[in-house]
């Protein structure tokens, strides 16, 4: 899987903090899911290529609280202990709802273009560059058909949020 690292995390609170710390809440970003990880130091020394202690000191670093953070829930701790190796990350879904209302606006706004295009040449008024895009896509310019590709996975993904929305709430 991956993970987005915004620019923030190496100006904010944590500047300064080490190469460790970095590289584990790198790890963290790209391997959490639901705001869940598990973080085993030895395993994760062996994959980030450093000691059990620096990994275990990156982690308490990461648990402790921080009143300089952004982000102030759990006092600002980025991660919060909740078993042996299991953590939970406070700030993810504050992130996730971010990228997909980034993903959103980009859909709608490629919706929302393509719609103008083609209501305007129903009405034989195109726009200034849209004759170019719709005939780039007939043409199968690779552009187009990208961003066209994208506009349906965001629609696909769209839908299927919606669609695991719509069964958490039959279960309450």
């Amino acid at each position: 899987m991956y993970g987005k690292h915004y620019e923030s995390m190496y100006e904010g609170s944590m500047y300064g903090a080490g190469l460790a710390v970095f590289a584990v809440w790198g790890y963290v970003i790209a391997k959490v899911r639901e705001s869940t990880i598990e973080l085993n130091p030895k395993k994760l020394a062996d994959t980030l290529g450093g000691t059990t202690e620096e990994v275990e000191r990156a982690i308490e670093y990461l648990t402790k609280p921080d009143p300089e953070s952004r982000h102030k829930e759990d006092e600002g701790k980025r991660l919060v202990r909740e078993g042996q190796f299991q953590y939970r990350v406070p700030s993810w879904k504050h992130y996730q709802e971010m990228r997909n209302e980034a993903d959103r606006r980009e859909y709608n706004r490629i919706k929302q273009a393509e719609h103008r295009a083609k209501k305007r040449l129903l009405k034989g008024k195109p726009g200034v560059g849209e004759i170019a895009h719709l005939r780039a896509m007939e043409n199968g310019d690779e552009r187009a058909l990208e961003i066209q590709e994208k506009a349906e996975e965001l629609r696909l993904r769209e839908l299927e949020q919606r669609r695991q929305e719509a069964e958490l709430e039959e279960e309450d």
